[in-house]
């Protein structure tokens, strides 16, 4: 199978950025403003920087944050712990594992450059955000659909439009999307879910 993996929260912990923002509870707060953005950007037929989005809304959460640290902080995220024995499990089962992220094509490949994935995708490519879908496709396969997984309702929902199937990660206790249909997988620990592909293959 093709697995798609979004990157922020999905892949990579926002925690170090506390420091940066002024606590989790800001992050929090900064993270949700951006996202927000994000949407209201894409539903509004417009394209915008997600790097510069970031920086916008920094700016009006944490006025006082250091703009370059932030940025520094974002391309240098550390993968949540269950990350990097997901992935090499996948690996091993013969799965090509791709990422597709709202960040400009740089800062994605900044972030994952030590993860080893077949391909990375920009949304910038599409002049897009997700859940757009013009950014899934972006995504290049042939045959049965991709699995998009991520830790974001919107996302899932964007792929699942997008006709991929799809894999939630519930990060931080969050559930998916009521009154929509059911991600094919809610996952609570990426690791032991690619283990289990590898039993009901």
């Amino acid at each position: 199978m093709l697995m798609v993996f979004d990157i922020n929260e999905t892949l990579l912990d926002l925690a170090p950025l506390d420091d940066v923002l002024g606590g989790a509870e800001v992050r929090t707060r900064w993270f949700d403003l951006l996202i927000h953005t994000a949407l209201v950007v894409t539903a509004s037929g417009r394209y915008q920087d997600f790097a510069q989005l970031a920086g916008a809304c920094a700016r009006t959460v944490a006025p006082e944050a250091d703009a370059p640290r932030l940025a520094a902080t974002l391309r240098s995220l550390p993968p949540h712990p269950d990350v990097e024995p997901a992935l090499a499990e996948l690996r091993d089962q013969g799965h090509r594992l791709v990422a597709l992220g709202n960040s400009p094509q740089a800062v994605i490949e900044a972030q994952l450059g030590d993860l080893g994935f077949d391909a990375i995708y920009s949304a910038e490519s599409a002049g897009a955000l997700k859940p757009s879908p013009a950014a899934y496709a972006l995504v290049e396969h042939a045959g049965e659909p991709p699995v998009m997984i991520a830790a974001h309702d919107w996302d899932i929902a964007g792929a699942q439009t997008a006709g991929m199937r799809t894999a939630f990660v519930t990060r931080d206790g969050r559930r998916p999307l009521p009154a929509h249909p059911n991600p094919d997988w809610t996952v609570t620990d990426l690791a032991e879910w690619a283990r289990s592909l590898r039993t009901t293959s």
